[in-house]
């Protein structure tokens, strides 16, 4: 074809040269262009005539055609970017210019019970994304307060916002950004699938592009043949073929970007955008334009926008999602239990704090579907889990457990009929704290072997060495608290620290009754052989037990017996340790995206407390 394209080209542009002339242009031997021009007239590219004793060449219709193709395919070759194998876990969210029908900026705009900025936050989560860089200007302080608690975001002010684009908002990031990262404007809502599909996108230089909108502000979006993206305009007039929409979200390299930032180094409009330093570089390498059909999205830049938003868009954006998880339970269910999808029959949100569980209803029975939560795999040994649970399950501790996958923490557990899921308030009753504490004794007598230990000070230790590396804050006083909770350790270890089978989180949600009365210890993530003073502390922790509750605990759990003398202290050691742990396991989920408010501070405040109660009674 080069060959065919040299000689096409020459003849367009010398008809009048011999065979002889059209050699030494080409730099080929007479016989080889007498050949090429030969097989060109034969294939109906070329017109030879005589024009007295000279000929003349001329293209046909077909052979110009096959230039301009030819021609077109050379102007849209692309340079390779170099590959970045890493996963894309960072996005830049720009969050600076004012909507003149908003007095705050458009990402703090109510959405159902979140924001606009929120949700984005946490979709973006879903997908895997670790880390945030927001960019703000109109409206700092109140974008400053909002994210005053998120521990995997930092917030960058433009303070030239007013009079520059998106460009020079993008370059304050110069410096800070060293892979990969996904940008987008603070104003979008938009479907997960939309973002799932971009970071799918092998390519590291892409775009999400949906059918055109009619927002009123399109990006229209010409791709060439190869899919890449060939022109962007907010003007339908210089479009040929409209095929797509920029949705506001792309998916940059670290080369990439710098590129950018190259380009932008001699700036001399500090309006420009992005998106047309994007298209600029997308003639000499590849921005593939990647389209999800049926996306639902949005802009929030007016007021009507907005009332289209929470009106219509976000309801139906709920309903998608909610369907689309309920898919992936159905998708989980026939891979792990053999079902059809014939066979199920309901499916149902059912809460979780670390994973997400699903109420689950097929022809043979009911079940409780659990998928793991972000960063579980980390947190929790899905080996120790299973064998324990099972163990649990045997002796009638736990509800059956119909599957339980290690590698992947997907769990399938029977559900208990007429299951009352007891609360704080609950478990306070006497009949349930009879209940609670006949099975918690069975449990630490009982002749479980389980094979891994929980220590509440090893595992904060464990969770203070994930941390490293993680862009997060430990609480203001947590050295110091630190060292007063491993003078209890030691003291623990010279009281005698028993070491017997335990459940170790006994929040109210994992205790649960049948409809016959029988309570069952569910979830046990946590299990593994402690001293049973840290269930009871746990207990008493999470449930919010009184004096007077703890002394009726006291009674059914020792009975005639009555409370050891060391008990109390023991108790009360636990109940520090183990505030000051899911302090740090707050940290440390927070510091991967998730938000629990102030329920980490208020659990490293209340260990506090106790500490200083503690030197109190027993002196240090």
């Amino acid at each position: 074809m080069d060959d065919l394209f040299a000689i096409l080209r020459a003849v367009n542009q010398t008809p009048d040269a011999n065979q002889r002339e059209l050699a030494a242009g080409l730099a080929m031997s007479v016989g080889k262009v007498n050949s090429l021009l030969h097989s060109a007239e034969e294939e109906g590219y070329l017109l030879s005539e005589r024009d007295g004793k000279r000929g003349r060449l001329s293209l046909t219709d077909r052979g110009r055609r096959a230039l301009e193709d030819a021609l077109l395919d050379r102007q849209q070759m692309k340079l390779s970017l170099p590959g970045e194998d890493a996963p894309v876990r960072t996005a830049v969210i720009l969050a600076a210019g004012r909507r003149e029908d908003f007095d705050t900026p458009a990402a703090l705009l109510p959405l159902g019970e979140q924001t606009v900025l929120d949700r984005a936050i946490r979709v973006l989560e879903d997908c895997g994304i670790q880390q945030f860089y927001v960019v703000g200007g109109f409206g700092f302080d109140g974008l400053k307060e909002h994210l005053a608690g998120r521990k995997n975001v930092v917030l960058l002010e433009n303070p030239r916002y007013k009079w520059t684009g998106t460009m020079y908002g993008l370059s304050l990031l110069s410096g800070k950004l060293d892979g990969g990262f996904l940008l987008l404007k603070s104003d979008l809502v938009f479907e997960q699938k939309g973002v799932a599909a971009l970071l799918e996108e092998k390519s590291p230089f892409s775009a999400l592009l949906a059918a055109p909108s009619g927002h009123g502000d399109e990006s229209f979006v010409e791709l060439d043949r190869q899919g890449s993206v060939f022109r962007i305009s907010k003007d339908i007039h210089q479009i040929n073929r409209i095929q797509g929409e920029m949705t506001g979200i792309v998916k940059l390299s670290g080369g990439v970007y710098r590129m950018m930032l190259e380009y932008f180094s001699g700036n001399e409009n500090p309006y420009l955008n992005y998106e047309y330093v994007l298209e600029n570089i997308g003639r000499i390498y590849p921005f593939r334009g990647v389209m999800v059909d049926d996306l639902v999205w949005t802009k929030v830049e007016t007021a009507g926008q907005y009332q289209v938003l929470v009106n219509i868009l976000y309801p139906r954006i709920e309903r998608k999602e909610t369907q689309m998880r309920e898919k992936l339970a159905a998708d989980t269910l026939v891979e792990v239990m053999g079902v059809s999808p014939e066979d199920i029959l309901e499916i149902s949100f059912a809460g979780g704090m670390t994973n997400t569980n699903y109420y689950v209803e097929l022809k043979n029975g009911r079940y409780i579907l659990r998928l793991p939560g972000r960063m579980t795999e980390s947190l929790i040994n899905r080996q120790n889990e299973e064998r324990n649970a099972r163990l649990a399950s045997d002796l009638g501790f736990n509800c059956r457990l119909v599957y339980c996958n290690a590698a992947t923490g997907v769990k399938v557990s029977e559900y208990i009929d007429g299951a009352e899921t007891l609360n704080p308030r609950t478990t306070r009753l006497e009949g349930n704290i009879r209940l609670i504490a006949d099975i918690l004794r069975r449990v630490h007598r009982s002749d479980m072997v389980l094979e891994n230990r929980f220590d509440p000070f090893e595992e904060s230790l464990r969770y203070e060495e994930l941390l490293k590396g993680e862009n997060a804050r430990m609480y203001k006083g947590y050295d110091q608290l630190k060292v007063q909770v491993m003078a209890l350790y030691q003291r623990l270890r010279d009281m005698g620290y028993d070491q017997l089978p335990c459940h170790n989180d006994l929040v109210a949600a994992n205790l649960v009754k049948d409809k016959n009365g029988r309570l069952y210890l569910i979830d046990w993530e946590y299990s593994g052989v402690n001293d049973p003073m840290c269930d009871v502390a746990a207990l008493f922790l999470e449930n919010d037990f009184t004096p007077e509750d703890e002394e009726l605990f006291f009674h059914y759990y020792f009975g005639e017996d009555g409370v050891p003398a060391a008990v109390r202290e023991k108790i009360l050691i636990f109940k520090i340790s183990l505030d000051f742990l899911w302090s740090i396991w707050t940290v440390l989920k927070e510091a991967k995206g998730d938000d629990f408010g102030s329920y980490g501070l208020d659990r490293f405040r209340r260990a506090q407390a106790l500490c200083t109660e503690y030197w109190e009674i027993y002196g240090k």
